[in-house]
């Protein structure tokens, strides 16, 4: 019997130090989302450090993004966490004012049909140097 005894005690305290250790990576892994939406003023190397992950991890896990980055354009965050859903389409919040949050598929021209606006209003409007790219995820003010 105390045989079996010290053997539980002893797998129980393996798993211990095993849930520890894993934790502790989770933890360093980050605490932002898996993605992320460019604000005004930040760069890859200050989201990389906010989240919690190095700066070559956001480059192998944004392998379209090169040095310059732009306010709305989203960024994955490797590690992150998801909230399990994903929202898209018109919204309004008292901070951010009226916003579209860009679908999978959207276009800039539909964006624009949608508000009764040009593409090139909200090309200026929202810094777009090219009406063709928009990414999913990207907040567009009309």
């Amino acid at each position: 019997m105390p045989a079996k005894r010290l053997i539980q005690l002893s797998l129980i305290v393996v798993l211990l130090f095993a849930s520890l250790a894993f934790t502790s990576n989770a933890s360093a892994s980050g605490y932002c989302g898996s993605t992320y939406v460019v604000q005004p003023g930040d760069w890859l190397a200050k989201i990389a450090r906010r989240c919690g992950v190095t700066l070559s991890e956001m480059y192998a896990a944004n392998p379209g993004v090169g040095s310059r980055i732009y306010p709305g354009q989203v960024v994955n965050i490797p590690g992150g966490y998801d909230y399990g859903y994903y929202y898209c389409g018109p919204s309004y919040s008292a901070y951010y004012g009226n916003y579209y949050v860009v679908c999978r598929g959207d276009t800039l021209s539909g964006i624009a049909r949608y508000y009764g606006v040009s593409t090139y209003y909200l090309q200026q409007r929202n810094g777009i140097p090219n009406a063709n790219r928009i990414y999913a995820g990207q907040f567009i003010f009309p």
